[in-house]
This record gives C-alpha cells, sequence and structure tokens, in this order.
C-alpha cells in the first residue's frame, strides 16, 4: 500500500513538472514567432498585424496537428480558451468533428496571443521613443 501511494505521489509530481515545462515552451513558442513578427517591423504597418498573425498561427502544428492541437487547448487558461471557442462558434455554424474544433479553437486562440504578444511590444517601443 505504501508503494502504491509513493508512486501516485511521483506520478503527480512528475505530470505537475512536465505541466509547467509545457506552460514554459507554449509561452516561449508565442515569443519567438513574436521574436520573428518584429524582426520585419520595418516591412509592415499595425494594419497587417492580423493578417500576418493569421498565418503564423494558420500554418502552426498546434493548429496543422490534431494531437498537439488538443493538447495546446488543454493547456488554455480559461478564458483564451472561452474566447477561442465563441470565435469558433461565429465562424464555423456547422459542427466539425472533435479534433477539426480543437484545431479550430487552437488557431483562434494562437492568433490571439500572438496577436497580444506584438501589439504588447509596440506598445513598450511607442512608449521609449
Amino acid at each position: 500500500m505504501l508503494a502504491c501511494l509513493m508512486i501516485a505521489r511521483q506520478y503527480r509530481l512528475n505530470q505537475k513538472q512536465k505541466g509547467n515545462k509545457m506552460s514554459e515552451n507554449y509561452y516561449k513558442y508565442v515569443e519567438s514567432i513574436a521574436d520573428d513578427i518584429m524582426a520585419e517591423h520595418d516591412h509592415w504597418s499595425e494594419d497587417d498585424l492580423h493578417d500576418i498573425a493569421h498565418q503564423h498561427a494558420d500554418g502552426s502544428q498546434l493548429v496543422i496537428y490534431y494531437s498537439q492541437a488538443h493538447d495546446f487547448v488543454r493547456w488554455l487558461p480559461s478564458d483564451v480558451r472561452n474566447q477561442a471557442e465563441d470565435s469558433v462558434s461565429d465562424c464555423f455554424p456547422e459542427q466539425g468533428t472533435y479534433d477539426e474544433t480543437a484545431s479550430r479553437i487552437a488557431y483562434f486562440a494562437l492568433e490571439q496571443m500572438i496577436i497580444e504578444e506584438v501589439t504588447e511590444r509596440l506598445e513598450k517601443e511607442s512608449e521609449a521613443a
């Protein structure tokens, strides 16, 4: 019995550590996309930001591959996930498959996260100028 408790405790600890790494990786992923976008800032205006974020989100492995979309959606903070779910409902009135829905939620969430990260950087840039 003691061995089972110790195994269960170790499993929970491993899952918690894995979850923290996963969170850091998703944030770093969004930051790296924002880095790429900001590196090209001389070639686009703020009016183009939505289209640029769309291109990055639409081509992301977090959207393309269903298993990664499911993992990303599970990780999302509830407010971001809820907003993305609302966007899916607004844009896709027909019911998609379970996998398609996860991919769509991942797309809208990732696009919004990219826009927010780049917008924050642009605001910091303008304040510094």
